[in-house]
């Protein structure tokens, strides 16, 4: 009879054993739960909640995406200045359909894609992350920009939405969702590189008054053509940022050029000489360039960089003329060249000239230092050139 007692006795405990076990079970973390309400309700993805690993993951960046999960599909990585065509809008992770177990890891940090910032006053948009950088252009605050990279120094490489990726500075921006429809049916906001000719005054409205100079710009100064208005003297004036303005005599823009696909470089010799960077027919980069002499004329029509070297010594010997006769040369430290002819012409850094613009060389196409890197950095070999008057 005890032992029968006690047998009762066990396999009720059991049993109580087997409901607590099964009920613990059940139960489902409660972050779990947040974030599958939340991810349910069609919420956009957020980056997850700071901590210590998070933060030296990201390099104490809160701009720093992680490498997004391997089965999320990614926007393909742009490393050109500028691309055409708007992001597309709401770029999330999937939504998950299942809670999380209490055991797993902490969600994965969202792909560059799903990164967006906003500038919260108007903001210069800079070709790369250093002082060697090129000034873009700016464009006004609450400009919405998709995070592509890691911070570098104070920059963060991004892409406009609206047609371009630059680098912004980083107290310029802050977090932001993704931008909304009709902030992505909006015209363009990167229009047209150009450069100024000779020096211009920039002015706050379109005409000459004595209240609105607000800055200068020097020969070859890098602008960009957001629009054209009329003055209040009937002239045309181009708008190259906000309350900025410059009389059209004074800037030197690329002509019209029929849609080619891929990259391609463009040179018009007609005077101040002009060399531009396509990217699916839209112009993405210009400069001011020396050009050949009437004894030495650039070459026209369509070529390809041949090959590249990025210092160098040019001597006149290599084309049989020696290098203290008549249209000699001999130049050290020529740097970040690339050839598109077997006889010598070439786009290269010019040290010894800043006519920039003119003539001046042997038939190359001589640049200032910072153009000549960023036509090296963007080009290769194979990228065709097409050269015009």
């Amino acid at each position: 009879m005890l032992g029968g007692l006690s047998r009762t006795t066990l396999s009720r405990r059991r049993a109580v054993q087997a409901l607590v076990a099964l009920a613990a079970s059940a139960v489902v973390p409660l972050g779990s739960i947040v974030n599958a309400q939340s991810e349910g309700e069609g919420q956009p993805t957020s980056p997850p909640p700071s901590n210590s690993s998070n933060r030296n993951n990201r390099g104490n960046n809160r701009f720093s995406p992680s490498t997004p999960p391997a089965n999320t599909p990614s926007s393909p990585v742009i490393t050109s200045p500028f691309t055409t065509g708007p992001a597309p809008a709401g770029s999330t992770n999937p939504p998950a359909t299942t809670a999380a177990p209490a055991s797993s890891a902490p969600p994965a940090a969202p792909s560059p894609a799903d990164v967006w910032v906003q500038s919260v006053r108007e903001t210069e948009l800079w070709s790369g992350p250093d002082d060697k950088a090129i000034s873009f252009g700016f464009l006004p605050a609450l400009s919405y920009f998709r995070v592509l990279a890691p911070q570098e120094g104070n920059r963060i490489k991004v892409q406009n939405p609206l047609g371009g990726t630059a680098y912004v500075t980083a107290k310029d921006v802050g977090p932001s969702g993704p931008p909304p429809a009709w902030y992505l049916s909006q015209p363009s906001q990167t229009e047209i590189p150009a450069r100024i000719i000779g020096g211009a005054n920039i002015r706050s409205t379109p005409g000459v008054a004595n209240d609105n100079l607000v800055s200068q710009a020097g020969h070859n100064a890098a602008v960009t053509i957001y629009g054209e208005v009329t003055g209040t003297d009937g002239e045309t004036w181009y708008r190259i940022g906000q309350r900025e303005l410059v009389h059209n005599s004074l800037v030197r823009k690329p002509s019209p050029f029929q849609a080619h696909p891929g990259n391609v470089i463009v040179a018009e010799l007609t005077e101040p000489c002009i060399v531009t960077a396509y990217e699916n027919g839209k112009p993405v980069f210009s400069t001011l360039s020396l050009k050949g002499t009437t004894s030495w004329g650039t070459p026209t029509g369509f070529f390809t960089i041949l090959r590249r070297v990025q210092n160098e010594t040019m001597s006149s010997e290599t084309l049989g003329i020696p290098r203290d006769g008549p249209g000699g040369y001999y130049l050290k430290d020529v740097l970040y060249t690339q050839y598109f002819t077997n006889d010598g012409a070439s786009i290269h850094y010019n040290y010894w000239s800043s006519n920039w613009g003119y003539s001046g060389s042997h038939g190359c196409l001589g640049m200032s230092y910072d153009d000549a890197l960023w036509f090296w950095n963007w080009a290769e070999v194979g990228t065709p050139l097409f050269i015009q008057e």
